[in-house]
Order: structure tokens, then sequence, then C-alpha cells
């Protein structure tokens, strides 16, 4: 930047309170904005489902609907709410495992990183290789590693550097694992959702869902548009 012109506040460096605030809720605003557009397609395909958006879908839900009739006639009414409440249990666990691994690989990287990068003795290549997510930030700044440097090389590695982690974040995070879940969690390099197999007995609801569109849709003209034009 220039010396006579201003620059923008960076992530992480903010020179007043009011700037320091006005960063919280970007990072704030970041997140809400995840959490509804989760929750809008969750609902959005859910309906067009049953209203029947598409033909072939909107069949297939009631044949679904029918053998669930069926199932509640020969079956414990018990058995079935057994077995709807097992399934997010279930669903929970994967979940969990998929958040896990990625903070394995977090802290997996970083440790690489700092053993190849950043640190130039034995004895702080040893405490780097003990690193764990119960380890605390404070150990990793023992061990020789600079916030700025590390904010800079999340940055880098998980955000396309965009200032997304600022440093004020880091020392929010008592342990690799608090930053962990930041990073894993707003880094599009993560997947936040499991991979289901494609075989019809296993997630059959929704790899149903996943061919009904949500409302986005009906906002994309123009996209829709070009794409019949490229047909004809």
């Amino acid at each position: 930047a220039h010396p006579g012109k201003g620059a923008a506040p960076e992530f992480g460096i903010a020179r007043t309170p009011f700037h320091d605030m006005y960063q919280q809720y970007l990072l704030r605003w970041s997140y809400l904005q995840r959490q509804i557009e989760y929750w809008m397609d969750w609902y959005e395909r859910r309906k067009n489902l049953l209203l029947g958006a598409q033909a072939a879908t909107h069949n297939v839900a009631l044949l679904g609907i029918v053998a669930l009739l069926g199932a509640a006639w020969l079956l414990p009414t018990r058995l079935l709410v057994l077995l709807w409440l097992y399934s997010f249990f279930y669903e929970g666990l994967a979940q969990g495992r998929l958040m896990r691994r990625n903070h394995h690989t977090f802290i997996s990287v970083l440790k690489d990183t700092a053993v190849t990068l950043w640190l130039d003795t034995d004895d702080k290549r040893a405490c780097a290789e003990a690193w764990d997510a119960s380890t605390s930030l404070d150990e990793v700044v023992d061990c020789g590693v600079q916030l700025l440097v590390l904010r800079d090389w999340i940055r880098t590695e998980f955000f396309d550097g965009r200032p997304m982690v600022p440093l004020r974040a880091l020392h929010r995070c008592g342990t690799l694992r608090e930053l962990a879940q930041q990073v894993t969690w707003t880094s599009d390099h993560f997947a936040r959702r499991r991979q289901r197999p494609r075989v019809w007995w296993r997630s059959t609801f929704r790899n149903l869902l996943d061919h009904v569109p949500s409302d986005v849709t009906m906002f994309q003209p123009f996209t829709c548009q070009e794409l019949v034009d490229g047909v004809t």
C-alpha cells in the first residue's frame, strides 16, 4: 500500500476496538450464513420432494410412504421409533468421526510443517513431534513457532490467502484441538459432510434428496436459459 493512501484494516490487527468489533461481526456473519444456507436447503429439498417438484422423485417418495405405512401395520410402532432414533445417533457418530479425522489431519500437517520449515534444532523438532490435540498453544510457542507465522500459514494453506483467521482468534484458542475446530469448520479444504455410499439399501432417503432441487434453482433463469440454448 502507498504511504499516502489509507489501507483497510487487516483481520487480526485491529487498530481500534471498533475495528476489532467489525472483524468479529464479519466472522460471525460468515458462520451464520453457512448455517442459514444449510437449513434452507434442508427445508426446501424436503418440501419439493413432497410437493412433486420432480415427477420421478415424487413417485419414489409415494412408494416409500406406502412402504412405511405397511411397516407400521406389520411391525410394532416402538420398533420403528427406535430404528428412527438409531439413525440419528448413527449419523451423529459418523459425523463426529469425520470431524475428528479432520482435526487429526490438520494437526499432522501442522507438525510436519513445523518440523521441516520452522524449527531448526533437534530438541524443538522432538518437542513438535509430541504435539497432539490437547497441546496448548503456549507449548507451541515455547517450541519456537511464532503466532504470526502460524496465522499466515493457516491463511495460505487452508484459505487461499484470505484473512479468515485473525490473530486474536489464535489467542483465544487454548489448545490445538480448539484451533483445529475453527480451521476445519470454516475452511473449504475439509469436508464437513461425510461421503455416503451410493447403494440403494443405505441412506436411501438422503440419496433420494440429492436428486431433488432446492428453491435456489428458481432464481437462476439466465443460467437455465444458457443451458437450453446450448442444447438446442
